[in-house]
């Protein structure tokens, strides 16, 4: 009994301080609003917008979605980021009365979402195929990793990850520093630091190249146009990412799937059409040398039956800025689809305003 009392009155009583909750709630609020707000100014002093959405898979599962419950105007355009930024869907709405599904994606081509739309849908409207020819002729549809497995994940995409993209979504309309390519983990990868002259740099893969907005509209990043390394980094990317002249094989393959989807579309009613956007410079003749004109674009055209809009055959397709040597920046992105847009709608009555959409071959 003793021992116990001992051990009772040997025990330290410590009083804690009365915190004054309401201040640190003030001061935690202040912090973290001072942090967000320096944070956006820097990100738009780097050239970022809000409203210019990240895009991905989530973002391809709602265009695709529509093609499944039928909400659309009959046409779709598949391929990969140059007729993704190449193309002014507005001006489409506006030629045609038509707003088109835009299904294209960087780093991918046609190939597979052809044959998607072929096999797994009624679609039987006008599909708009990009050929970008090494972009189109080699094995696999893409190596994007920011759309791995889309062709699955728009039917399993759940509730919460849908969710997920809504909330994003709204974020995105109002803060510039939610852009996706910017965040501070890549922006550390892509500090520019001097080097001892044996390495080029972090031109391992392109960088932040376009502007997003609702219904993936996409348009080259304007900054590209304006800022000098990011021009020369983009241009590096492409011409070191240059592949070997693609197998005789391949190319057969590849004209012979693409032709069977072709046929399978025009079963029901509908067709393809191939673009052939601009490019320039060195990339240019870096693709003719791969990918002659003869052995992939008029093989294409021709084992499939199809029409196709090569931009070296219109005259006011010529002469437009591609900045980087790949994509159009934002006016000539708007000149080369009235161009082409203008094609169509000589060959295609369905395309004229008012018209119902049906193909004439």
């Amino acid at each position: 009994m003793g021992n116990s009392a001992r051990w009772t009155e040997s025990v330290t009583v410590r009083e804690i301080p009365q915190a004054r909750l309401s201040a640190v709630a003030w001061l935690v609020l202040v912090l973290v609003t001072t942090g967000v707000a320096a944070w956006e100014w820097k990100m738009r002093s780097l050239g970022l917008l809000a409203g210019d959405f990240n895009d991905g898979k989530q973002a391809w599962a709602v265009e695709r979605r529509k093609l499944e419950a039928g909400n659309h105007d009959g046409v779709v355009i598949v391929g990969g980021s140059r007729i993704l930024f190449d193309t002014d869907l507005d001006v489409w709405k506006e030629m045609t009365g038509k707003r088109p599904v835009q299904l294209a994606m960087p780093g991918w081509n046609g190939q597979p979402v052809l044959k998607d739309i072929a096999d797994n849908t009624r679609f039987d409207g006008l599909v708009v195929f990009d050929v970008a020819p090494t972009q189109l002729f080699r094995e696999g549809g893409g190596g994007n990793p920011v759309f791995a497995g889309v062709l699955d994940y728009w039917r399993e995409e759940g509730p919460a990850q849908r969710a997920s993209h809504q909330i994003a979504r709204f974020l995105e309309r109002y803060f510039a520093f939610m852009e996706r390519m910017y965040s501070l983990t890549l922006l550390i990868d892509h500090l520019d630091l001097p080097n001892r002259g044996k390495i080029n740099g972090p031109y391992l893969s392109p960088w932040k190249l376009s502007e997003n907005y609702d219904g993936r509209q996409a348009v080259l990043w304007r900054e590209i146009e304006t800022n000098e390394r990011l021009r020369e980094h983009a241009i590096r990317v492409w011409l070191a990412t240059q592949r070997p002249p693609p197998a005789e094989e391949l190319i057969a393959r590849i004209c012979t799937d693409i032709a069977g989807s072709v046929a399978k579309i025009r079963a029901r009613g509908g067709d393809v059409v191939f673009i052939r956007p601009p490019s320039s410079g060195e990339y240019l003749a870096r693709e003719d040398r791969a990918t002659p004109r003869a052995a992939t674009w008029e093989r294409l055209l021709r084992e499939s039956g199809s029409f196709g809009i090569h931009f070296q055959d219109y005259a006011d397709m010529q002469d437009l800025n591609l900045p980087e040597l790949s994509h159009l920046a934002c006016e000539d992105a708007d000149r080369f689809t009235r161009a082409y847009v203008g094609v169509l709608r000589e060959r295609y009555v369905g395309l004229r305003p008012g018209a119902v959409l049906h193909p004439r071959r």
